[in-house]
């Protein structure tokens, strides 16, 4: 795992992607073969030219043996962290956002070496996951706040609403995504943090 006091917070996430892979001695064309990415994407993203979806984003992660919740930390998402207690204040949250269908992540437990990690979204109408993903968390379940999400685990798909929770392993190839009109709000919680 990559020191998390190596990593310059001022950067962004393609950049800090980049630094990663330099110090581990990982090449673009070895992202590229064990991800099936192409070397200019994977090269637009680091310098910024393109976007990328969170599936292939967390495929770069997996390659570089990073959790994908690593690149978003601003270093002091921790209001207060004592040896049985955290808080992290809402103003102090480390956030990933997508612009277009815009989706936000809110990392409310960003401590990579608990055992518990939960994220807060909101994905606008038609946002969606990408291609299936899968990463190294053992559990993971999804609260829907409001709206609507639709969720393929392998080969099976599930229509969830405000209220409704699912769990399954974060081992399996999952996607997801809004179908509704409305903004989907849900609660997302690993265990342990690989995302």
């Amino acid at each position: 795992m990559t020191n998390q006091k190596d990593v310059d917070y001022s950067k962004t996430v393609g950049e800090k992607l980049r630094s990663i892979r330099l110090s581990k001695g990982v090449t673009i064309k070895d992202i590229s073969s064990q991800t099936k990415l192409t070397s200019s994407f994977i090269s637009q993203f680091e310098r910024g030219i393109t976007k990328s979806s969170i599936a292939s984003m967390q495929k770069i992660a997996q390659v570089l043996d990073i959790p994908i919740a690593s690149l978003f930390e601003n270093g002091n998402s921790q209001g207060f962290e004592s040896k049985n207690v955290s808080i992290v204040r809402k103003k102090n949250r480390s956030q990933l956002s997508f612009p277009k269908p815009a989706f936000t992540n809110d990392y409310l437990l960003t401590n990579l070496d608990g055992k518990l990690q939960v994220i807060y979204s909101t994905i606008e109408p038609g946002g969606k996951s990408g291609e299936p993903y899968s990463h190294d968390s053992e559990e993971e379940c999804i609260i829907v706040l409001s709206g609507e999400m639709k969720i393929t685990i392998e080969e099976e798909t599930f229509h969830l609403f405000e209220g409704d929770t699912i769990k399954f392993s974060s081992r399996l190839s999952h996607s997801w995504q809004n179908p509704g009109a409305e903004p989907l709000e849900a609660l997302w919680v690993m265990t342990p943090p690989s995302f």
